[in-house]
């Protein structure tokens, strides 16, 4: 994905180039800086705005074309200026074809540094490491040019949530377990982590674990997702690439099928498979199999089951989950006797198995 995004301003506009896979770190292709007289009309600053953008359009070919989006500001002329800077931005985007779309400073500057709140010496030291570049773009106000098309690459189009490669993995004592999450202290900070519940059972309470994670950013949120390794982390990254797919029903397909076995259904059109995660029907399914195939990676002769916790039969990898959460193993062996009085024909998937053991545990506290 090549994205071309912009800071707009009506003396000095940034534009800034970028390509990359979503969910993993972009390139810098290029940068510029589009500048108009403040002596000339507006008609012919406007005019010089909507050639430069249109050529550098034209010149870099971008998939799609991002811009920062208007706030408000006391002083009415500035405003008015990038208002209209803004508008010559869009227009040249989809005068060429291109989705475009628009971010506040604070989205920017969360999904780059996981604070809506950064200053522009943290924004352009995160720009400079994301695009790996070998020292900070000058001038400094070329950091606003870069970090526009690497939130968009990040996002993986339009809709979908934001990451943010900021907490790449936590490694420290679990100190906490629930149902869909573990707290892991790190240098005296508790981190909330969603994990699935196959997850889940290889971690104990006051042992060390480590576990890889990927940030999703929203305006309103920050939410970080563990993994057992950085292959499970770096699927669930690539599931949110698809349309109409989240974190959470990314994070349900790996509760459901190992890694592999998710890479062997899509490789294989097995949209069965895909449909017995709880979300996904038989259409999305059929959109998962015809949107990543082509980037699904090898499928490891063999790869095939669903995610559970160990080898061994379900009442022994579900009590073996329950004990590691915290329950006892009296408590466990009710749970898994009580769950295993409900299942009539086909056994449903261990993780499935494991909630419903979990709120039958959860009603008896």
């Amino acid at each position: 994905m090549r994205v071309l995004g912009v800071d707009p301003g009506l003396t000095r506009c940034g534009v800034g180039v970028v390509e990359g896979t979503p969910g993993r770190p972009c390139t810098l292709i290029a940068y510029y800086v589009v500048y108009t007289d403040p002596a000339d009309e507006l008609p012919t600053r406007l005019l010089h705005l909507d050639r430069s953008l249109t050529e550098l359009v034209a010149e870099h070919r971008p998939d799609s074309v991002a811009v920062e989006r208007v706030f408000s500001q006391h002083n009415v002329r500035t405003v008015m200026g990038t208002a209209q800077a803004s508008g010559i931005a869009v227009l040249a985007g989809a005068r060429a074809g291109l989705p475009v779309q628009t971010y506040t400073p604070s989205e920017v500057k969360a999904a780059v540094t996981g604070s809506g709140q950064a200053d522009k010496a943290q924004m352009t030291a995160m720009v400079t490491r994301l695009l790996r570049l070998p020292e900070p773009p000058r001038p400094a106000a070329t950091c606003g040019r870069g970090r526009h098309p690497v939130e968009t690459g990040r996002r993986g189009g339009p809709g979908q949530t934001r990451r943010s490669e900021m907490i790449a993995s936590v490694r420290g004592v679990v100190t906490a377990t629930g149902p869909d999450h573990a707290v892991i202290e790190v240098g005296g900070v508790g981190l909330a982590v969603q994990c699935a519940p196959g997850t889940l059972a290889d971690l104990r309470v006051g042992q060390p674990a480590r576990l890889a994670t990927s940030l999703v950013v929203r305006e309103d949120s920050l939410t970080l997702y563990g993994f057992a390794d950085d292959d499970a982390k770096a699927l669930f990254e690539l599931l949110q690439t698809a349309s109409g797919v989240g974190p959470r029903l990314a994070q349900a397909v790996l509760a459901v099928h190992t890694p592999d076995a998710v890479r062997k259904a899509i490789a294989n059109a097995d949209t069965a498979a895909l449909t017995r995660v709880p979300g996904i029907g038989k259409k999305g399914a059929e959109r998962l199999v015809l949107e990543l195939r082509d980037r699904i990676g090898p499928v490891p002769v063999g790869a095939d089951g669903a995610a559970g916790v160990t080898g061994g039969s379900w009442p022994d990898q579900v009590r073996q989950a329950l004990i590691g959460l915290g329950w006892t193993a009296g408590q466990a062996d009710q749970a898994v006797a009580a769950v295993a009085e409900t299942v009539d024909g086909p056994t449903p998937p261990v993780p499935v198995l494991l909630k419903q053991a979990i709120r039958l545990l959860g009603r008896t506290r």
